[in-house]
Formats: C-alpha cells, sequence, structure tokens
C-alpha cells in the first residue's frame, strides 16, 4: 500500500452558513487531504501542529478516526488554529484565519535520518498555509528538501491572502520550491489572486513545465479541470450535482488526484513515469479525481468521499 506523507496546517473550521447557523469541524487544506487519502485506502502519515486543548482534541479524534497516523509532536502549547469562513447564496467561501505556523524538523542526522531515507514515503503532498506562513513554511521546505530525491511531491497553493499576504511572497516562495516538487494542482481562483485577472493558464503551465513540474492541473469550478503532462492534456466537465457548499472540494480533488496516480503507478523516487501518461489513462485520472470534487459539493463542509463512494460513481474508470 502507498505510504503518504502530508506536511501542512490543522485547524478548526468555524463556518457561518447564514444569520443563525454555525458549525464548527476540523479542516485546513492539507489534513483534508490526508483524511482524503486516508478513506481512499492510502496509508497516511500528517506532519501537523494543533493545541492541546479542546479543539485540538477533535482534530486528534477526527484524524486518528479516518486512519490518519498523527507524527510526533504534532501538540503544542499554542492554541489550535482558527479558520472563520462565511458562505455566499452559491456555497462559495471567503475565509478569515487564526493560525500558528510551527512543524517539527526531519531529523537532522543518526539512526533517525538514516530510517527515514531507508524508508522514505512514496509521495508527499504540501500546500497551502502550511506551505507559505512562517515559520512552518521554512520547515516544510526542509522536508521537501530532504525528502524529493525519493519521493514524488505535490503542491496546492490553495492561496488565502487574508493571513499569507501579498500575492508577491507567495510566487517567491513557490518559485523556490518548485525544483523539489513533480504534481501541481491550482485554481484559476489561486491564478488571479497570484498574478492578477488576466493571468493565462496555459502560460503558467509552460512555465511549471519549464520548470520541471511534471504533472499540473487547473480547476474552474463549474467550467470543470484541465489535466496537463508535457506531452498531452485533456478537459474534464466539472461533475453535475447540485452545491451545497464547496469547502473541501479541492482538497478531495487532491487527494483523488494523488490516489489515482498511485494506482497507475507513476509516483515515487521514478518520476519520469509522469511524463508517460497516456491520453485515455489521463483521461481516467481526471475523471476520478473530478468526480471526487463534486461529491464533496454535494454535501456540506470538508467531507471527502470513500473509496467505495467514488467507485460507485467512476466504476470502471481507471
Amino acid at each position: 500500500m502507498m505510504s503518504c506523507l502530508v506536511i501542512g496546517e490543522s485547524l478548526i473550521d468555524v463556518v457561518k452558513r447564514g444569520p443563525n447557523q454555525t458549525t464548527r469541524h476540523p479542516g485546513g487544506s492539507p489534513m483534508n487531504v490526508a483524511v482524503g487519502l486516508a478513506r481512499l485506502g492510502r496509508r497516511v502519515k500528517l506532519l501537523t501542529r494543533f493545541g492541546d486543548d479542546f479543539d485540538g482534541d477533535t482534530i486528534r479524534d477526527y484524524v486518528e478516526g479516518a486512519g490518519v497516523t498523527l507524527m510526533p509532536g504534532a501538540v503544542d502549547t499554542d492554541a489550535t488554529s482558527i479558520a472563520m469562513a462565511s458562505l455566499d447564496e452559491h456555497g462559495h467561501a471567503t475565509y478569515r484565519f487564526d493560525v500558528h505556523s510551527a512543524y517539527v524538523d526531519p531529523p537532522a542526522a543518526g539512526e533517525k535520518r538514516a530510517a527515514l531515507l531507508a524508508h522514505p514515503p512514496l509521495h508527499v503532498h504540501i500546500g497551502s498555509i502550511g506551505a507559505h506562513l512562517r515559520p512552518g513554511s521554512d520547515t516544510v521546505r526542509r522536508w521537501i528538501e530532504l525528502l524529493s530525491p525519493h519521493s514524488t511531491v505535490s503542491y496546492d497553493p490553495n492561496v488565502r491572502l487574508s493571513i499569507l499576504g501579498s500575492a508577491d511572497s507567495i510566487v517567491a516562495d513557490m518559485e523556490a520550491m518548485l525544483p523539489y516538487i513533480d504534481i501541481v494542482k491550482a485554481s484559476t481562483d489561486d491564478l488571479h489572486m497570484l498574478y492578477g485577472p488576466s493571468a493565462d493558464p496555459l502560460a503558467f503551465v509552460n512555465h511549471l513545465f519549464e520548470r520541471g513540474v511534471k504533472f499540473v492541473s487547473i480547476t474552474d469550478g463549474p467550467n470543470g479541470s484541465h489535466f496537463f503532462t508535457p506531452a498531452t492534456s485533456v478537459h474534464i466537465p466539472a461533475a453535475q450535482v447540485e452545491v451545497v457548499d464547496t469547502v473541501g472540494a479541492g482538497d478531495a480533488m487532491m487527494a483523488a488526484l494523488i490516489d489515482s496516480l498511485a494506482r497507475i503507478s507513476v509516483l515515487g523516487e521514478d518520476r519520469a513515469r509522469l511524463t508517460s501518461i497516456s491520453s485515455q489513462m489521463l483521461q481516467s485520472v481526471g475523471e476520478y479525481a473530478s468526480r471526487a470534487a463534486g461529491i464533496t459539493v454535494s454535501r456540506a463542509g470538508a467531507n471527502p468521499p470513500t473509496r467505495a463512494e467514488l467507485n460507485d460513481v467512476v466504476a470502471n474508470l481507471l
């Protein structure tokens, strides 16, 4: 079974669904991806942090209940991070954050480092606040620098300017990380926030390929998604479902994308296999990932599908 390491924030989403309805549930983009992978049957470790408080206990119970293994050092004395989300009439969320960013460093030397490199994860996923908010983002960089020779690495910017600050600083961070990244998933909203309303998704994709990235997905809400390798591309229409809210949809797609690429054996140290995916297989990978997002937007909150739920929708795609 594929081993995956996810690094980044865990927090509590406080979601305002109307003037008189507020819900609280575990969230954070990397944590959602870890849970999504576990629900799809993958063996997942999560390198994160949360507080020794009620909210932290809620996160621990949720991720461990999903089958995710927490890496040592997840709990510290700061309060658990909070994201406050407000939903508009279309189910789209806007966020405000109170986030503490600090993660355990990779082992510097000795037996622990040797053991890690002797049995590295097949794949590492990073993104969102965890990849950009300091000091935690510096630790994330050290992890991917250490593991990228042995593991494929995926990245989802999942841009949150309200906490991360300027678009220029996010782009600078991303450019510095690209030598260690194989797979990028980004939304057109991300690109507009980073590069302005006239951002050209195809130019962005070509730039990533020039920097060594081998697989790219660009999502565009109701307009569907595009999936690219340097040799081919496909467009997948959005799933036709009634949208309850969009919370966690991109994370569910990211988890399913990683899962589907693992199912066709293109992840891991031999990352060149990502560039050899046929158009037919790319179509199947894209449909599988897109349907995961469709299931998630059809129900409230960041609630990614299980493998059984997804297989019911996309039987025989892969």
